[in-house]
């Protein structure tokens, strides 16, 4: 018999995240204050203890568009792909960044997808892919093994999750592209039963169509935490899956998005609408959690990017829209935008996918000095980014964050 699969689906709500009944209110949540230490240029000696560059192999078979999703799983990067958020495939990498095979077959026969928004993994050995109505299996080799479908009640809309994460008893959570009722569900591996919870109420249903994050939900030792793309709240949700709470309040002061009201009648253009009359406001487009810090990439109106860095030991913040390498590529910047956020984590390690021409640049524009000091103290670094092109396909930093 199949183990369980629990999905947990959850929508991105705009707005604030005063939800009823699951959700539980917590009188310790604590207030991370992003503006309170901003400064427009943070060095990576911040908050960088190392970067590891994992440059991923290009040829004809494996062009990378943009990248929503990497996962590494027993020395292998998984990575999701689209071309202008379309035509999604799956990469396969070895640590070295070694091409290795893809999954890529649309289409309505077995082991063929329609559009999978997100995958995961599954006790090591198990890739699944969730598609509109229809989770497909495979195996680490890219072998199809199965499709579970699921066909949820009129009253909470089509099985379609953008989201999917495995949970550490064997199950997943995910996220509905357009909830109708509740944020959660509970669904076994075949699909045949479903149970529902968690409903916030008629108007964050609404607001949650709206919009979506890159990275709203994540996992962490001791929960799942959650976020909606322009909450100020992120919730933790217990391993049992039966408790959320508040757990952090994101202070966006002063520029904290307004209560906007919602009519049943809207629609994406006309919400998109409401906020064009709003001189500027920030949402959350992606959280990550390490064992001792929480990183928040948040984007403005104008889709320009912002990346804060939370300690959870000494409640320190540091917010910037441009990081400043003084490390390796001494002097160079890479500026924060809408694209170009991190939203992956691998333990308390951020993986961020960088485009080739930044590195060039930045190894281009080293004084003699500073490349000799690179050749002796990081040769990886010189060996990959002298030898980079233009039309390489992204190279992945793998950041391993200091105590700060």
């Amino acid at each position: 018999m199949k183990n369980s699969i629990l999905f947990i689906i959850l929508s991105f709500s705009l707005l604030s995240c005063q939800h009823k009944g699951d959700s539980t209110k917590n009188s310790t949540i604590e207030t991370i204050p992003v503006f309170s230490n901003y400064t427009a240029e943070l060095p990576f000696s911040a908050f960088v203890d190392t970067i590891e560059l994992i440059p991923l192999e290009t040829t004809e078979d494996n062009l990378i568009g943009e990248i929503t999703r990497v996962i590494f799983n027993d020395g292998k990067y998984y990575i999701r792909s689209t071309n202008g958020m379309q035509n999604p495939k799956l990469f396969v990498f070895n640590e070295n960044g070694k091409y290795i095979q893809k999954i890529s077959k649309q289409g309505v026969g077995p082991g063929e997808y329609l559009d999978f928004e997100d995958f995961t993994i599954a006790n090591d050995d198990h890739i699944v892919l969730a598609d509109y109505k229809q989770l497909l299996h495979f195996n680490t080799e890219g072998k199809f093994l199965y499709t579970s479908k699921s066909e949820f009640p009129r009253a909470e809309g089509d099985f379609a999750l953008f989201e999917i994460l495995p949970t550490k008893d064997h199950a997943y959570l995910g996220v509905p592209l357009f909830p109708q009722k509740h944020l959660l569900v509970k669904v076994n591996d075949d699909g045949s039963k479903l149970d529902f919870f968690f409903d916030p109420g008629e108007k964050e249903i609404l607001k949650s169509q709206f919009l979506k994050t890159w990275r709203g939900l994540v996992p962490s030792d001791s929960c799942y935490f959650l976020i909606y793309s322009f909450c100020d709240t992120i919730y933790s949700i217990s391993p049992d899956m039966q408790k959320i709470a508040s757990a952090y309040y994101i202070d966006y002061a002063p520029k904290k998005l307004p209560d906007i009201p919602v009519d049943p009648k809207d629609d994406c253009l006309s919400w998109k609408k409401k906020l064009s009359h709003l001189d500027d406001y920030l949402k959350t487009s992606s959280i990550g959690a390490g064992d001792d810090f929480l990183y928040i990439g948040i984007t403005d109106k104008a889709y320009k990017g912002y990346l804060s860095l939370y300690s959870k030991r000494s409640k320190k913040i540091m917010t910037a829209k441009r990081l400043v390498d003084d490390m390796y590529l001494k002097g160079n910047v890479i500026t924060v935008t809408g694209k170009r956020i991190p939203h992956n984590m691998d333990g308390d390690d951020i993986i961020w996918e960088i485009k080739p021409r930044i590195l060039m640049k930045g190894y281009q524009r080293l004084s003699a000095a500073d490349r000799e000091t690179l050749q002796q103290k990081y040769p990886a670094w010189d060996q990959i980014c002298s030898s980079l092109k233009e039309d390489d396909n992204p190279v992945l930093f793998r950041i391993k964050v200091k105590d700060f």
